[in-house]
């Protein structure tokens, strides 16, 4: 959408200025339909057209109207009209009619977002379920359904998925089948009908269509017969029974026909089919067993990075709806046009779906996202004979049927050239220590002191499944093959993971890591991943590739996220796809290199790369000294929180426990539910811990979005329990060549400079950001004019001890009325 400020933004058709309401995104996005499906242009349209109803002053407004000629009279020149409604809304279908009823509409469309009913004129009667879709610009009502192969049109990017949601939400509501995951195995048996309509007899007018007024027995016969078409060309293929039916009932069939009926589903872009099947794959696995669909832009590097050739065999252990094996698919088939052995030959076509069937590989425990799988590898081409329902977790001599044909060789497994995967890493499914035993990364890792690197103790251990997917990928790939895997921030920093990033790093070739912007998987998971790319059992390279990208098309609540006040989608991945062309040139936003001999085993992450490429520039009048030059000059010293209060304390006595939450407007809040009993506090400080002193600087070094936040202890805050998320700064040596004082230094700590310089030293541990030991690094802008330092230190101070006399005031105050517990 094009932003004209935060509350208004133009018109996708007419280049009105509206107000951003919640129900504006669902019209702007039916707009673009009508424009890109529908061949309806701008000009035909207008919003907020007044619709005379009645002996009513004041006439009522339709949402979008759309014109069949010049002339603009409501009562006469409307061919259709639309009515919009936020996603909650349900009501309005009345209003439309009355709408179509008051003008010369034929037709009209009601729809949230997620819903959509159409309404047809039948003489002078305005009638529900008449139509199942709106005319192409030109055709009749009576043209509905009456469709030619050849006329088919590729869906639009935006189009087939909000089509798949819709069908999703609808059926959910009114079909026969009332379990999601059920209407998701339904919707892939409809889509193969289509497929296999679109496939065969094109010069005869598809059987896939649903016309205006036919009854939905009908529709539904034919779509019945498609799909027995189907068994008997897929037998054998694993993806259906011979006894499957499509079980939906005959109205839902006719109403999902109707939806897709108007377009090609071959002629589709794949990346727009992949992510419209994700819509189904959704509803029964994203959020619950860790198989959160990797975005197209991220499948798109992973197989630049990879770069597999026509004679390379490609393995997705975690396949998913098969994004990585179409994506890779594709790169081969591009590199056969223009090879000159395949370059202008009649059997080119022929060779590319070959090759696909030969070298395209992939797994996957749940069966219907093998299918999902399939059916994504049939639109895009072929290579779906491959695809095999097993858990890849097994022992070679578990597998069974399909997989053990294709993935087993003399009990062993087979070997790939090229491995791309984006394994399961949810929290909430671990693999037991039994099912662990027998993989390296199942038991526990020690560091070996004399030898230095790490070994494994033969002590197994409750598991993620990604750290299993690790072990198994490098099982399944040839020496001198390419593993592209995404996995969780954790593993390219964490000191639990030390032995992780040995296991990977160790004798293999790490060719690029790519930094994942956050909303990368959500809003369904919360975890920050990266992207590795290595080639197993080869000497390290002199540069390794790394990439920074910051956003990637979608904010963390999923909707679409664009540059600012622009209708362009901020996606930072697609210019690090052109970037790659030249990983070494100065002008890349995103993209660097760094030498190996550069490369810190213990951080892998690639944004704390580009800032130490990039050093801070402070201004001209400072110098940048870093906390850790404090430190070593014995400036300052540093200590953390004491610890946490169990539960059941808390709120049971007058000492309070400060937690990152209660560090605000550069002082600590009191929270009166949380304070501690005295005996409570003594237990924890102990005998070595430390109390805060008036002057202290009180710092955030974990926690969600409050990293870097500072404050003051005041004289009041000598015995309170601090959060070991917290560090407090002490000035020890207060004649200082820097001439730094305690107001000075929460200052700068909290200082434009600095914040900038956390989005590189704070990494991600599973959900919960931390800076870890990187605090250290943070570099202050110190002025070299110690009259400027004491003026803002002078500044700083007045502001601290006014707030120090107004807690006092409400100390008194709380003295003489009681205790105020807000």
């Amino acid at each position: 959408m094009n932003t004209v400020d935060n509350k208004h933004i133009e018109d996708y058709a007419t280049g009105k200025r509206v107000q951003l309401t919640p129900e504006e995104p669902i019209r702007q996005e039916y707009e673009k339909i009508l424009v890109e499906s529908y061949k309806y242009d701008k000009t035909d349209m207008d919003i907020e057209v007044k619709i005379p109803r009645g002996s009513g002053y004041f006439p009522d407004k339709a949402d979008i109207v759309i014109y069949d000629g010049e002339s603009r009279d409501p009562t006469k020149d409307i061919d259709g009209i639309i009515e919009t409604k936020r996603p909650e809304r349900t009501d309005g279908i009345d209003q439309l009619k009355s709408y179509m009823t008051a003008t010369s509409a034929r037709w009209g469309v009601w729809t949230n977002g997620n819903n959509i009913d159409y309404v047809g004129r039948k003489g002078n009667k305005v009638l529900e379920n008449y139509i199942r879709n709106i005319p192409v610009k030109g055709q009749s009502l009576d043209d509905i359904g009456k469709l030619t192969k050849s006329s088919l049109e590729p869906f639009g990017r935006s189009e087939l998925k909000a089509i798949f949601r819709r069908i999703l939400l609808t059926l959910y509501a009114n079909a026969n089948i009332t379990r999601r995951e059920r209407l998701g195995g339904e919707m892939i048996k409809i889509i193969f009908s289509k497929l296999q309509d679109e496939k065969l007899y094109l010069d005869q007018p598809p059987e896939f269509r649903a016309e205006t007024d036919e009854a939905p027995r009908k529709i539904a016969s034919r779509v019945r017969k498609l799909f027995r078409e189907v068994l008997g060309e897929l037998k054998g293929d694993d993806i259906f029974t011979q006894q499957d039916k499509i079980t939906l009932d005959e109205p839902s069939i006719a109403w999902v026909v109707g939806q897709l009926q108007h377009g090609s589903l071959l002629k589709t872009d794949s990346d727009v089919v992949g992510d419209a099947f994700e819509v189904f794959s959704e509803a029964q696995f994203v959020g619950e067993k860790g198989e959160f669909f990797t975005p197209r832009g991220v499948v798109h590097i992973a197989v630049k990075l990879a770069d597999p050739n026509p004679n390379d065999t490609v393995c997705d252990p975690a396949c998913g709806s098969g994004g990585f094996l179409v994506t890779a698919m594709k790169h081969i088939w591009d590199k056969m046009e223009i090879n000159p052995k395949w370059k202008g030959t009649p059997d080119l076509r022929f060779s590319q779906r070959t090759m696909a069937a030969k070298s395209l590989f992939g797994i996957d425990k749940e069966i219907d996202l093998v299918r999902i799988a399939k059916a994504h590898m049939a639109i895009a081409g072929d290579g779906r004979s491959n695809i095999c329902h097993q858990n890849s977790l097994l022992a070679a001599n578990q597998f069974t049927g399909d997989a053990l044909k294709h993935f087993v060789t003399q009990n062993d497994f087979e070997q790939f050239d090229i491995i791309l995967t984006n394994p399961p890493f949810s929290t909430k499914t671990k693999i037991s220590a039994k099912d662990a035993a027998p993989f390296e990364l199942g038991h526990t890792w020690k560091k070996d002191k004399k030898l230095g690197g790490w070994t494994k103790e033969n002590k197994p251990k409750k598991r993620d499944p990604y750290v299993l997917f690790i072990e198994r990928c490098l099982d399944m790939l040839k020496v001198g093959g390419t593993l592209g895997i995404v996995l969780p921030e954790t593993v390219f920093h964490a000191p639990s993971r030390k032995h992780l990033r040995y296991f990977l790093l160790h004798e293999n070739n790490l060719i690029a890591v790519v930094d994942l912007p956050h909303n990368t998987f959500r809003p369904y998971c919360n975890a920050k991943t990266c992207l590795l790319v290595l080639k197993k059992g080869v000497q390290q390279q002199e540069r390794i590739i790394m990439a920074t990208p910051k956003e990637m098309g979608h904010d963390h609540n999923g909707r679409p996220l664009y540059r600012y006040g622009t209708d362009i989608l901020w996606d930072d991945l697609a210019e690090v796809l052109q970037e790659l062309e030249i990983p070494d040139d100065s002008h890349n936003r995103h993209v660097f290199y760094i030498d190996s001999s550069d490369l810190d085993p213990d951080i892998l992450v690639p944004r704390y790369y580009r800032i130490l490429q990039n050093p801070i520039q402070v201004p001209a009048d400072c110098i940048p000294i870093s906390l850790q030059q404090l430190l070593d000059e014995k400036i300052i010293e540093v200590w953390s929180g004491h610890g946490s209060p169990p539960s059941h304390e808390k709120g049971m006595g007058n000492i309070p426990y400060i937690r990152v939450s209660d560090i605000v407007n550069w002082e600590m809040y009191r929270n009166p539910v949380t304070g501690i009993p005295d005996s409570v506090y003594l237990k924890i400080l102990g005998k070595k811990g430390k109390k805060p002193e008036a002057g202290d600087v009180i710092y955030v070094k974990r926690g969600s979005y409050r990293i870097g936040t500072v404050a003051m202890a005041s004289p009041r805050d000598e015995r309170v329990l601090l959060t070991t998320e917290l560090l407090t700064f002490r000035i020890i040596k207060k004649q200082n060549k820097y001439g730094i004082t305690p107001f000075y230094l929460l200052a700068l700590l909290s200082s434009q400079l600095v914040q900038d310089q956390y989005y590189y030293y704070t990494f991600i541990e599973t959900t919960l950001p931390n800076i870890s030991e990187r605090w250290k690094k943070l570099v202050l802008p110190i002025n070299t004019d110690l009259q400027e330092i004491n003026r803002i230190s002078k500044q700083v101070e007045n502001i601290i001890h006014n707030k120090w006399e107004a807690q006092n005031k409400t100390d008194t105050l709380r003295s003489q009325i009681g205790d105020i517990v807000t």
